[in-house]
């Protein structure tokens, strides 16, 4: 009956139609009608006449009387009525219905305030699988990376002076057993004084055997060139290394290392000891590769 009715309110324009046609013809018949009866010559044609002028009035005005029925049905009381009012309650969600119930675990529960469902979200597997964290994987320790620096195993003091400018301090090796396959990695640790060299020296360091002969060496100016001696000031400590090349690859044995600072011009520099060199107090032990 509801939906009969909301046929009729929403499509009131059909009965407008068909009474606004239903009455123009019977006013063209009544037209006609009356035309006849102003031509007829008889009494019994005029009658007949105007009794279909009558009828095709009357039936006129009730195409007339149904069209403002419906227009007031439709206008002031359909939408008034209880059946049609907005207190009809909306179709139920079914699949009937055209509409598909709410799914993923929404479950509604009363609202204790606004007078309204509110939905309430209700965990299902799938989302609880989806929430729960994984376990981290398990990580290898970081293993760090081999450098080329050589170990400092071996180390002495040695507190040499060289002029009023210079003095050596201390020295380093990786190892006091070594083999000719390499060149011997050696540190010198020299500290300024108060005064000032007066030219660019070089730094000589030698590998001898007991016997004097030369095994290996290394001559350059401190630290590969970056801090000549004109350059030192007192209390600075400067890191010299030098990489000594074997000449005798067939040596075995023990060594003596002297290291000593000259110039190409004028000679090498009397140290502290009174000679031109300085001995470091450690030997050096060669074995066959």
């Amino acid at each position: 009956m509801t939906i009969l009715l909301q046929w009729l309110i929403e499509h009131a324009w059909v009965f407008y139609a068909a009474c606004a046609v239903g009455a123009i013809i019977y006013v063209i018949r009544a037209l006609a009608a009356q035309r006849e009866r102003s031509l007829a010559l008889f009494t019994l044609e005029r009658e007949t006449a105007t009794a279909r002028i009558i009828q095709s009035w009357a039936v006129v005005f009730v195409f007339v009387a149904i069209g403002a029925v419906v227009f007031a049905g439709a206008t002031f009381i359909l939408p008034g009525l209880p059946i049609y009012g907005s207190g009809t309650p909306p179709p139920t969600p079914t699949l009937s219905a055209g509409v598909e119930p709410p799914t993923h675990g929404i479950t509604p529960t009363p609202s204790p305030t606004l007078g309204f469902q509110v939905p309430t979200l209700t965990p299902t597997a799938a989302d609880t699988l989806a929430a729960t964290p994984l376990p981290p994987e398990p990580t290898e320790p970081l293993t760090p990376a081999p450098t080329d620096t050589p170990e400092i195993a071996l180390s002495g003091e040695v507190y040499v002076r060289f002029g009023d400018f210079a003095e050596l301090v201390s020295y380093s090796l990786p190892a006091a057993e070594i083999t000719t396959a390499q060149p011997l990695p050696l540190t010198l640790y020299w500290r300024g004084l108060e005064g000032t060299s007066p030219m660019d020296y070089l730094v000589f360091t030698h590998l001898s055997s007991g016997d004097g002969r030369l095994i290996a060496q290394h001559d350059g100016p401190p630290a590969n060139g970056t801090r000549p001696t004109t350059g030192w000031g007192p209390d600075e400590t400067i890191a010299d290394p030098h990489p000594m090349a074997f000449y005798d690859t067939a040596y075995t044995g023990p060594a003596k290392i002297t290291v000593g600072l000259y110039d190409p011009a004028t000679g090498r520099i009397l140290a502290g000891t009174g000679r031109d060199y300085v001995v470091l107090p450690v030997t050096i032990n060669i074995v066959p590769q």
